[in-house]
């Protein structure tokens, strides 16, 4: 007994002091996976059939064509036939069965010559490179000839011609000077000619057109041996295979012709009778006489003859690429058996999908897959089934409009990925392949289906253009607050496109960054440009809302010249969709990530590119807001953007206004300069209503008006012609600059972009229409009774409001949403909003809260430097900005009957304030630091009414509970409050702790030290 209760005093002892930890160290949720709710699939991954080849679907030894796995591509049935094409120009037809034989998967970079000989290896025409295929790229033969018959050669006579040559000459705009009819055949059936063999969606996965290694390119055709092969002049994406290919992709290196023909034999040993055709032709370097060429013949033997042999036609081959191929699967209804015709299913980049349900259904056994949703090609959707131990590998897959039975194999604790795409199939008549949308990621798991969260960014604004995004940066490493709210991002360049990294680093030092961080570039704009505050303060915090001026903005706009560089759209919303100024919509984004949005219309009116994060996914508060998307906690805060949202930017605005030099979005102290840019767009005057308007009578005037709290400083003006120069400002002779009654006005501004003298008037060529003029100049922030305070809580955002107002003609009727001012002319004006913050302290008694307290002193410092106030009236203080009065706002005397203080003209910045002198019978509260927090709306043009307090440094003192004021709880000097002095009473209170701990501790360690020793006796 006596050492249960030595053990439950120690165990007593450490819960109360892990209980004081537990309070000090907040808890972090760790980080969330993005990788798995980011709803896209890596290309080639989990295919059902590619990824894990290992032996290539050809004909066995002895068997016909039916005893070989083929891949339906491109169209089947009749179409034109590009031989007749070429000779007559008349469009006969052939016909075609659609199917394919895989050869070899890449990469494969062999330069070697082969000959699938193994006797007379002498004869030069059985020996010619082989075709090289990249990483993830595989090659693809024609089960059968696909042409009616041709000649190998142009013309009908080889006298003085290159007959053997494939193609010879200089290239011309991707062709040869000369072709031969089967380069010209190959090169055809590649083109993007509707009447050909592949839809342009299967041309697009085939790639670019390449040269051909292994042809015979001189003009006066190429004699015996392997020195006279050379790659093709012209590029080609369709080809015939070369005799190094039927010992390459064959797997026999100088093998038998005999043995191996039953691999390369047209079905049922015969080509296609229907196209008139008996064999096919090959390509080769080598032939020891000038008019003479290769080919397969029907029973797969590779031999040569004349060139003017009319009775072989094109089986063609093509390089397919992988890249974004979802599944292959069996043709009929998509599952995974190991016969039948395979069906490839391809990424159509751009298109997503919109996943409404799914769930599984049935009870023991095999169960059913329910899915419903809706996507850019339709309502049919397809599914695949992947264990994310083999990734390699496909569990189940099927379609709505096809099979949808889950295995009874699949494991009820295993948790497996289900993908999900809308899916278009193809067909004969349009390409064989199967297009789909992006997939989405879900998860089952003992049956149970979880969908992931979708992704979307909130728009506010108007543009007559549609809008795409393009992903250009990965979250990574998501750390949450106690809350739930974020804390920290990582943020990371994406892998792919290839070249992505270079495309943004490049854009990064064409927008001024330098010591760019080659690996990451997107990380180093998050830490340089991205607007969220850093210590010290970046020029640029405000950049991720200014419509004209920041790097961020300048680093979107150079983006958006490139965006071929940055991959698929990942989200896009069409024309129409944002008709009124303050239209909001979702676009919906592939994931997680870093965005540049981009606007189709933006050279004739519609919005700058944006670049804006999305929310992250916090699976602790789903159930909570937003389906568990999350903010960092203090967005808005001095501007921080908020994650999800941003507001379109017009780039043709014509008249706007910004405050230039408040990098923190924390206003201004009393006193200080504020320097103000109005933007101006160059007007169109080739509107006929202008036919009657000369140069002289054509009025385009600024009048700028500040409120009593800002006094203008006329000869800080300066004037910007963008297309001239953004950083050197104009000479303003000719201009005439004003200030009278408050009103800076500038007038003259037409001789900027208007031809002098010109009547009718005129545009300068020299200053395009749209481009922007603009105007800066400073006004101080005065400390007159005029100023308007903000302050946190109850709605007083009051701001010293500046308006700019352009008066211009108009062409005959006034352009909507400007004034008539009946005279020819038209204006509209636009604002700025100056704040400077108000902070109020109220001084309590810690046991008494209701007991206000007079007779304190403080001292306010930032930045290490002591500010200087001046009295206006009982606890009321102004920031003196010329420091002629005290350093130590003080009230010793008891002169604050109200128990307040004020303190007026303050940026929203820490403050530090120390208390000097507590009030009589009170002890003086530690330093502590205080900060007004201004929220701002969505493009930070002004504060909202959730303005706020910020403290640390003590809990005496904090934010009242209406948010208007600071209390300052000073304790009374009694025995009760003695902790509070920060002296003894902590101490001994330490002292007592210990001294417990060791007397509780003491008895169980000679206890147990006895038990150790009565064991070892033992």
């Amino acid at each position: 007994m006596g050492r249960i209760r030595v053990l439950s005093t120690f165990t007593l002892s450490m819960f109360v002091l892990l209980a004081g930890v537990l309070v000090v160290l907040p808890v972090e949720r760790a980080a969330a996976d993005g990788d798995a709710v980011e709803g896209t699939v890596k290309a080639g991954v989990a295919d059902g059939y590619f990824s894990t080849l290992c032996a290539y679907p050809m004909r066995a030894d002895g068997a016909t064509a039916d005893g070989a796995r083929k891949v339906l591509f491109g169209k089947s049935g009749s179409l034109a036939n590009a031989a007749k094409e070429v000779e007559s120009g008349d469009a006969a037809t052939a016909q075609v069965d659609g199917k394919y034989l895989v050869l070899g998967k890449g990469p494969n970079s062999n330069t070697l010559d082969r000959s699938p000989r193994s006797t007379n290896k002498s004869d030069s025409w059985a020996w010619s490179k082989t075709t090289q295929l990249a990483a993830n790229e595989v090659l693809l033969w024609a089960d059968d000839v696909v042409t009616t018959s041709f000649t190998f050669a142009t013309g009908t006579s080889c006298s003085g011609k290159p007959c053997n040559a494939f193609d010879a000459g200089t290239a011309n705009g991707g062709k040869a000077s000369y072709e031969s009819y089967v380069a010209k055949v190959s090169r055809l059936l590649g083109s993007d000619l509707d009447y050909l063999q592949y839809s342009d969606f299967e041309l697009n996965q085939m790639g670019a057109a390449s040269k051909l290694p292994g042809v015979c390119t001189r003009s006066a055709g190429c004699g015996s041996g392997v020195s006279g092969q050379t790659d093709s002049v012209g590029s080609y994406r369709v080809f015939p295979l070369s005799t190094g290919d039927m010992a390459e992709y064959f797997n026999e290196y100088d093998g038998d012709f005999v043995a191996d023909k039953d691999k390369r034999q047209c079905p049922n040993d015969s080509c296609n009778s229907a196209n008139g055709a008996s064999g096919s032709w090959l390509r080769s370097a080598n032939w020891a006489i000038s008019y003479s060429a290769v080919y397969v013949k029907p029973d797969g033997d590779p031999n040569n003859d004349s060139t003017l042999v009319n009775v072989l036609g094109l089986r063609p081959a093509l390089r397919l690429k992988l890249d974004n191929l979802l599944l292959s699967a069996d043709s009929s209804n998509q599952s995974q058996g190991a016969t039948g015709d395979l069906r490839l299913t391809f990424v159509e980049p751009g298109k997503k999908l919109n996943l409404e349900s799914a769930s599984v259904s049935g009870g023991t056994g095999p169960r059913t897959l329910n899915l419903t949703g809706s996507s850019d090609l339709g309502t049919d959707l397809g599914w695949k089934v992947v264990d994310p131990d083999h990734p390699t590998e496909v569990v189940a897959s099927g379609k709505t409009n096809g099979s949808m039975a889950l295995p009874a194999s699949m494991n009820e604790t295993t948790q497996y990925d289900l993908y999900v795409w809308g899916q278009q199939d193809g067909s004969a008549a349009v390409g064989l392949t199967n297009k789909a949308t992006e997939p989405v990621r879900a998860t089952i798991k003992g049956w149970k289906v979880k969908t992931p969260p979708s992704y979307g960014i909130e728009l506010t604004g108007t543009t007559v253009g549609g809008l795409k995004a393009y992903r250009i940066g990965d979250y990574a490493e998501s750390v949450f607050e106690q809350t739930g709210a974020l804390k920290s991002v990582l943020l990371n360049t994406p892998t792919v496109p290839s070249g992505l990294k270079d495309t943004l680093k490049d854009a990064v030092v064409a927008a001024g960054g330098s010591d760019v961080d080659a690996g990451n570039p997107m990380g180093w704009v998050a830490s340089q440009w991205l607007g969220y505050p850093t210590d010290p303060l970046s020029d640029d915090v405000t950049s991720a809302f200014s419509p004209y001026a920041g790097s961020l903005q300048v680093f979107a706009q150079e983006l958006a010249k490139h965006t071929d560089a940055l991959g698929a759209s990942a989200g896009s919303l069409p024309a129409g969709t944002f008709p009124q100024p303050e239209s909001t919509a979702t676009l919906p984004v592939s994931g997680p990530g870093l965005y540049l949005i981009v606007d189709s219309t933006q050279s004739s009116g519609g919005s700058l590119p944006i670049i804006v994060g999305t929310k992250v996914f916090n699976e602790a508060m789903e159930d909570v807001v937003e389906d568990g998307m999350v903010d960092f906690a203090d967005a808005g805060v001095k501007g921080k953007p908020r994650l999800g949202r941003a507001m379109l930017k017009t780039s043709v605005t014509d008249v706007a206004k910004r405050i230039v030099n408040d990098a923190g979005l924390d206003g201004f102290d009393v006193g200080s300069s504020v320097e103000f840019e109005i933007a101006l767009r160059v007007p169109d005057l080739s509107a006929s209503g202008f036919s009657s308007v000369s140069y002289d009578s054509y009025a385009f005037k600024v009048e700028d008006a500040v409120d009593g709290g800002l006094v203008l400083q006329p000869g800080s003006v300066e004037v910007f012609v963008d297309a001239v120069s953004s950083t050197v400002p104009v000479d303003k002779t000719g201009l005439t600059v004003g200030v009278t009654d408050d009103v800076l006005s500038v007038d003259g501004l037409k001789a900027l972009f208007a031809t002098g003298g010109s009547s009718p008037v005129s545009n300068n060529s020299s200053v395009p229409v749209g481009s922007l003029i603009r105007i800066r100049y400073m006004a101080v922030l005065a400390a007159g009774e005029d100023t308007e305070f903000a302050a946190p809580g109850g709605g007083n955002t009051v701001a010293n409001v500046n308006e700019v107002k352009l008066t211009r003609s108009h062409a005959g009727m006034v352009t909507a949403g400007w004034k008539d001012n009946a005279n020819g002319t038209e204006s509209r004006s636009a604002t700025a909003n100056a704040y400077t913050f108000k902070l109020d302290l109220v001084k309590v008694d810690k046991d008494d809260q209701s007991k206000p307290l007079g007779g304190a002193g403080f001292e306010v410092w930032r930045d290490g430097k002591a500010l200087k106030f001046k009295e206006l009236a009982d606890g009321v203080y102004l920031l003196d900005a010329a420091g002629n009065a005290e350093v130590r706002t003080h009230a010793v005397d008891g002169s604050l009957k109200s128990g307040t203080l004020s303190l007026l003209g303050v940026e929203a910045r820490e403050l530090l304030v120390r208390e000097t002198q507590a009030p009589d019978g009170y002890f003086k509260v530690s330093d502590f630091t205080v900060e007004v927090v201004p929220v701002w709306n969505a493009d930070a043009t002004e504060v909202t009414d959730a303005s706020s307090y910020r403290t640390s440094g003590t809990n005496l003192a904090y934010v009242s509970p209406d948010g208007l004021s600071v209390v300052v709880a000073d304790p009374a000097r009694s025995l009760a409050n003695l902790p509070y002095t920060g002296g003894v009473g902590i101490l001994l209170l330490l002292i007592v702790g210990g001294l417990f701990l060791m007397f509780a501790v003491r008895p169980y360690y000679l206890s147990h030290r006895a038990e150790a020793t009565a064991n070892i006796l033992i």
